[in-house]
């Protein structure tokens, strides 16, 4: 809970530092006529805030909604995500050169960010909003040679994110389990599905 704190502050304290440093690009529309680098940064860096906001908000009343043991397995849930957010996030800086390097790092904290966004809501409100059980469906539905079961493991993929990624679906799993019996086949082909691709 502490890092959230921490690293809402931190987005916070840049994101003013930016319209500290450059009050021109605070006139700057974010729509998609934005071209310049630093504008689409900036407009990055707001979606971020908002987005950051969004997450910890929502933990918070999760949090406060849980039994002792679920909280601790939501805390633990939350650090490995922060683990994977900042892996993910790093390499996406990393693989960018130049210019775009910092575009490319807030989207992927944009995406990762909204990623655990939806599963802190699942684990609030029972309620999955990415899409998975509808593309699931159609595919059983179009496909009539498959079953359900493979329809999961088809719309899923077999994306291997790495060892991180692997312990944190582990471990919300293991939550969405308790809470809602979210067979555990099914819901790491959800959170395959949910992933963005970095």
């Amino acid at each position: 809970m502490q890092t959230l704190e921490i690293s809402g502050r931190v987005v916070t304290f840049l994101g003013c530092l930016m319209v500290l440093v450059s009050p021109a690009m605070a006139d700057a529309k974010c729509d998609d006529s934005i071209t310049v680098n630093s504008d689409i940064a900036r407009c990055s860096q707001e979606s971020l805030a908002k987005i950051d906001k969004i997450l910890n908000e929502q933990y918070k009343a999760l949090s406060a909604e849980l039994t002792p043991v679920l909280k601790a397995d939501l805390l633990s849930s939350q650090k490995l995500w922060i683990r994977l957010r900042d892996e993910q996030c790093n390499d996406a800086d990393e693989a960018s050169s130049g210019q775009e390097a910092p575009i490319e790092k807030l989207s992927c904290l944009n995406q990762l960010t909204s990623f655990r966004v939806n599963e802190i809501i699942y684990l609030r409100t029972g309620v999955i909003g990415d899409g998975f059980y509808k593309a699931v469906s159609v595919v059983n539905k179009k496909a009539t040679s498959m079953d359900y079961a493979k329809a999961v493991a088809y719309i899923g993929g077999d994306m291997n994110f790495g060892a991180i990624w692997s312990e944190y679906a582990k471990n919300n799993c293991a939550m969405t389990q308790k809470l809602y019996g979210e067979a555990s086949d099914r819901c790491l082909s959800r959170m395959r599905f949910q992933m963005p691709i970095y």
